[in-house]
């Protein structure tokens, strides 16, 4: 065999290998179980599971809805929760992608809040609206309480800009879902106890575990994906199961965080 043949053999292989990289990067999920040891927590909650469905991004989710509420029903989650993001600001708001996402619901119950892609162009009615037809309960700047064998758990949902105390009379601790993980300092400033996001989207581009790039973060971002933690209050960021501007991942497969509580 000639040796430009060999070449051109072996770089038809290594396109073909680095093809089949990236679409596995872009379309497989990576469902990570985080424990997490809450202060307070009562005791008919310890084991309680949080799936985290974050930044589907529709119409450019990697995942399709049937696909994702069965992967979720495989991780028997207690509750799910949508901490934003789950359509696209540059593109065509996806009604019928948003209202099929209600799949999730027959799951466990659903809690959502919006993020920055439905707070652009004030689509956070709508997108309530659908969710909640859907079987997907919205908090807006509101708290319900979980219940559990006679026992309670508080969950806050943000959608303003900045995070708020919550009254004293309030049960602790609490769970907030709040979709911008930069502001960690103002959230253990109103005392959450964990708080719930997305919006990093990874880094984009990760290399041994750090992200190059984030909203809100700039370049080498400190908060991009799994458990971080400031004083008392504890972050769990998902690095999302969609793209927006960026429609291609590298070293950052798509995440479904599995929070068990203790």
């Amino acid at each position: 065999m000639k040796t430009e043949t060999k070449w051109g053999l072996a770089a038809a292989g290594a396109a073909l290998s680095a093809g089949l990289w990236l679409y596995q990067e872009n379309t497989s999920v990576e469902v990570e179980p985080l424990p997490v040891a809450l202060s307070g927590l009562p005791a008919a909650f310890r084991g309680f599971k949080i799936a985290v469905v974050s930044d589907v991004h529709l119409p450019r989710g990697g995942v399709s809805s049937a696909r994702l509420s069965r992967l979720v029903a495989l991780q028997r989650p207690d509750v799910i929760v949508l901490p934003g993001d789950l359509t696209n600001s540059y593109a065509d708001f996806d009604r019928e992608g948003l209202t099929d996402l209600g799949r999730l619901a027959a799951v466990a119950p659903c809690y959502a809040v919006a993020g920055n892609h439905e707070l652009r162009f004030g689509r956070t009615g709508e997108y309530a609206r659908l969710l909640e037809r859907a079987g997907v309960r919205v908090l807006r700047d509101g708290w319900t309480l979980l219940e559990r064998e006679g026992e309670t758990l508080t969950l806050y949902g943000m959608e303003r800009k900045r995070p708020r105390p919550l009254p004293a009379s309030c049960p602790r601790p609490v769970i907030a879902l709040a979709h911008q993980p930069q502001w960690l300092y103002l959230y253990e400033a109103a005392g959450w106890d964990l708080v719930i996001s997305g919006h990093a989207h990874g880094g984009q581009v990760r290399l041994i575990g750090q992200g190059l790039y984030a909203p809100g973060q700039g370049m080498l971002p400190p908060f991009t994906s799994g458990l971080y933690r400031r004083g008392n209050t504890q972050m769990a960021v998902s690095r999302g199961l969609g793209n927006s501007t960026f429609s291609l991942r590298f070293g950052n497969r798509l995440h479904l965080p599995v929070l068990v509580l203790g």
